[in-house]
């Protein structure tokens, strides 16, 4: 017995779902603008969030370390037994998040196993005070590891002693970054400071090498691994970012649109490891296609040296920045396209409506990959236009509007559909003819 559907009922379906769900994606002004929320006073060089809490963060500046609950919407000092208050790197216990690690510049390592609540150094055989970069074993958390002026120090018990794992690291030894391969925890990678580049250890830091060939700034301060493909590891340095596809074995520069090459953070988000951040004296900029292209993702940003970020977990959309002014952060919420009607006879108008795109920019707008012109974004990154179709054919069109990120929406023609009248005064774009994509029909067979 045979049945046949036909794509365009499928496609209807589907675009009534759509519109929904963009109508309703609607939020108030201030959403994808960064906002400052404290703590006042200090630089921001570490930021740490909690993972079991999320909305409880952790900042680490040259004031010690403050605590921030709700988002960050307020904080408070935590610096009971922290006698050194120079911070420049925090660590969580992914186990037990009321675990957490400082690392000072003077005063080594501090621990706190109450979320802060007091702190004792732990400092027993650690061969250098001065500590840059805190990273954890994700899998055995009372593993952990400290980079320091003299290279790495290791601990299997949680702090409470410490042994060199610096064989092998030559020449500079200032270790600034530190990232741990997750499906291996016993390969880590080591970014210094002053032209030795990264180093790679496949045995939990026994032995250490050299991993620099395309790497052609040395000078690292930054680290981050893609969660999903630990071979794809990035580099941030004061030559931009560079990225590996194969466990730091070779590197390539990848700083299109990325218009200060000082990278001083860089940031994975976990739920979609193509895009990523990085920290800049010039801001903040987001690339979501592995570092293929940058964007500036600065707006509310008032001040632009970042020296830290972090990605809620939960919500990956929610960043934050740790600059010279303090924390900031930003939610966002991806573009989305409205129309008023999903199909129309030749003829029609239809009104697309944006939201959620950057304020004060201005969006390309393409249909069925045909560039129509452009329309400006307001300044709460809305717009509307029109399409005239008088001249279209039949058949099914998508809509795209693009500033960075984009969204898109469709609809159809058909001639047995009813001829919308134009709605409101915005700008009109005609659609062309022989640009239609054609409706066909797909043979079900049921045995």
């Amino acid at each position: 017995m045979l049945h046949t559907t036909t794509l365009r009922k499928v496609l209807l379906i589907g675009l009534l779902t759509l519109l929904i769900a963009s109508q309703a994606g609607t939020v108030s002004a201030g959403t994808n603008v960064w906002t400052s929320n404290g703590p006042e006073g200090g630089s921001i060089r570490t930021l740490a969030i909690d993972p079991a809490t999320p909305s409880t963060l952790y900042a680490g500046t040259d004031g010690g370390v403050f605590k921030g609950a709700n988002g960050g919407a307020s904080w408070s000092v935590v610096n009971n037994g922290l006698t050194n208050t120079d911070v420049f790197a925090l660590a969580i216990d992914p186990a037990t998040p009321g675990t957490l690690y400082a690392g000072t510049y003077g005063g080594g390592v501090f621990k706190s196993t109450n979320g802060g609540g007091a702190w004792s150094a732990v400092n027993t055989g650690l061969i250098n005070a001065n500590v840059w970069a805190l990273a954890i074993d994700p899998v055995t958390p009372s593993t952990l590891y400290a980079g320091t002026s003299g290279g790495v120090c290791k601990s299997t018990n949680g702090g409470d002693s410490w042994s060199e794992a610096r064989t092998g690291l030559t020449g500079d030894t200032d270790v600034r970054a530190l990232a741990i391969d997750p499906a291996t925890p016993g390969t880590l990678y080591a970014g210094t400071r002053w032209g030795g580049g990264v180093f790679k250890s496949t045995n939990g830091g026994d032995f250490w090498s050299a991993v620099n060939t395309g790497l052609t700034s040395t000078n690292v301060l930054a680290l981050a691994i893609d969660p999903d493909t630990p071979s794809t590891l990035y580099a941030g340095t004061f030559g931009g970012v560079f990225k590996s596809m194969n466990g730091g074995t070779a590197w390539s520069a990848v700083n299109t649109g990325l218009t200060d090459p000082n990278v001083l953070a860089l940031a994975i988000d976990p739920a979609a490891p193509s895009t990523l951040y990085a920290g800049t004296g010039g801001g903040v900029f987001k690339s979501m296609n592995g570092g293929g292209a940058w964007n500036a993702l600065n707006t509310g940003l008032t001040n632009t040296n970042v020296l830290s970020l972090a990605i809620d977990p939960a919500t990956p959309g929610t960043l934050f920045a740790g600059t010279l002014g303090g924390v900031f952060d930003l939610q966002q919420i991806p573009p989305a396209l409205a129309i008023n009607y999903s199909s129309g006879a030749p003829g029609s108008y239809f009104t697309i409506m944006g939201s959620n795109f950057p304020p004060d920019g201005t969006a390309t707008i393409t249909v069925n990959g045909i560039v129509l012109g452009t329309v400006p974004t307001d300044s709460s990154g809305g717009f509307t236009f029109l399409l005239e179709t008088s001249q279209a054919d039949e058949g099914y069109y998508g809509v795209t509007a693009s500033v960075h990120p984009s969204a898109s929406t469709h609809f159809t023609l058909d001639a047995e559909d009813d001829v919308h009248p134009q709605e409101g005064s915005e700008t009109v774009f005609v659609v062309p003819d022989d640009i239609a994509y054609h409706v066909v029909y797909l043979p079900l067979i049921v045995k």
